[in-house]
């Protein structure tokens, strides 16, 4: 009697235990690249995210009962040419996110500093970071769609997610003020921003073996002007060649510079832990073709094992401005998860 007593008494304390879950993630990636410049100068150097966004984050999730969760991310991006939180530039501890919130039958809640996915998160990315919208022009210092990237790890923003209705969900974000910095100054300034109100949205979801991702938001300057943005994408695995298709628009103020982005990827297993890629983006910035380019990108990769892989990478990108070459790059990377 007294040994079922004392296994009910531990079980209860191990219960309280056993409902919260904390985890350490992250994903490392570095490489050699070696880099024809538009001035046709030839270089070599050690790059740290061609294919994957490095990063360390810790997740947590308790179980309050009744269906109800709490949970909690903090994601510092890592720079591992330097070592540096965040990128080279960027010290920020958690640059990549800090959230808490709740989930249950009611959906997810989650408040601190996110992306708004209906902005920034609307291609399928199936090439790595290279099928990724606004990606810097290897050519110039021009960054593409997705308000400049202006909608990105935002401070102070609150974010709901709906269950899936047969696998779909509608995301709604809504940030009050960014606390970014500066305030805008045009498309492509590179400068932070401190946005008077940024709102998004996104559906996502699969129809018939079809992902799909849709959504849109306007991010509100300080002046009363408005940055709109709107994309989407689809992707299918026809049978191993899985292919994905996304297009994505911008309206800036007064119509200027208006921009417009078209990503193609598609990637083959080829057996034995190989793995090729393409990815094609094309990028159009109204009244001028300072910022226009296209890139193309040519990627194999070899599994050591779940979490590593060996990868290698061919990419030409053209500008549209005559006076610029073409820039050409390729490189061979290491990357690992865990």
């Amino acid at each position: 009697m007294k040994k079922h007593l004392i296994a009910v008494a531990v079980a209860a304390l191990a219960v309280p235990a056993m409902a919260q879950n904390v985890s350490i993630y992250g994903t490392l990636e570095a490489g050699m690249e070696s880099n024809r410049s538009t001035a046709g100068v030839n270089t070599s150097t050690m790059e740290s995210h061609e294919f994957v966004s490095n990063r360390l984050g810790f997740r947590g999730e308790e179980d309050l009962g009744g269906g109800i969760k709490a949970f909690f991310r903090l994601e510092s991006g890592l720079n591992l040419t330097d070592g540096a939180a965040g990128a080279s530039t960027n010290s920020t501890l958690f640059s990549r996110g800090a959230e808490i919130g709740l989930s249950g039958g009611f959906g997810r809640v989650s408040l601190g500093k996110l992306d708004h996915n209906g902005i920034e998160n609307n291609e399928s990315s199936i090439v790595g970071n290279r099928g990724l919208f606004g990606a810097a022009n290897p050519t110039t210092t021009t960054v593409a769609v997705e308000a400049d990237g202006r909608a990105s790890d935002l401070n102070d923003t609150i974010s709901y997610t709906t269950p899936a209705f047969n696998g779909i969900t509608l995301n709604v974000m809504f940030t009050p003020n960014d606390n970014g910095g500066t305030t805008y100054s045009g498309f492509s300034s590179g400068a932070a921003t401190n946005h008077a109100g940024v709102t998004s949205y996104q559906i996502a979801g699969s129809v018939s073996g079809v992902n799909f991702k849709l959504g849109g938001g306007t991010l509100k300057e300080l002046a009363g002007t408005k940055i709109n943005v709107r994309g989407g994408s689809l992707s299918y695995d026809f049978g191993g060649v899985t292919a994905a298709v996304a297009v994505q628009q911008q309206d800036n103020p007064a119509g200027t510079n208006d921009a417009s982005e078209s990503i193609i990827s598609a990637t083959m297993p080829l057996g034995n832990g190989l793995t090729i890629g393409a990815a094609y983006a094309s990028l159009d910035i109204d009244n001028t073709v300072t910022g226009d380019y296209k890139s193309t990108m040519l990627m194999l990769k070899k599994d050591l094992s779940k979490r590593t892989a060996v990868l290698a990478m061919y990419r030409s990108a053209d500008p549209g401005q005559a006076s610029l070459t073409a820039a050409k790059t390729s490189g061979v990377y290491v990357s690992h998860s865990f």
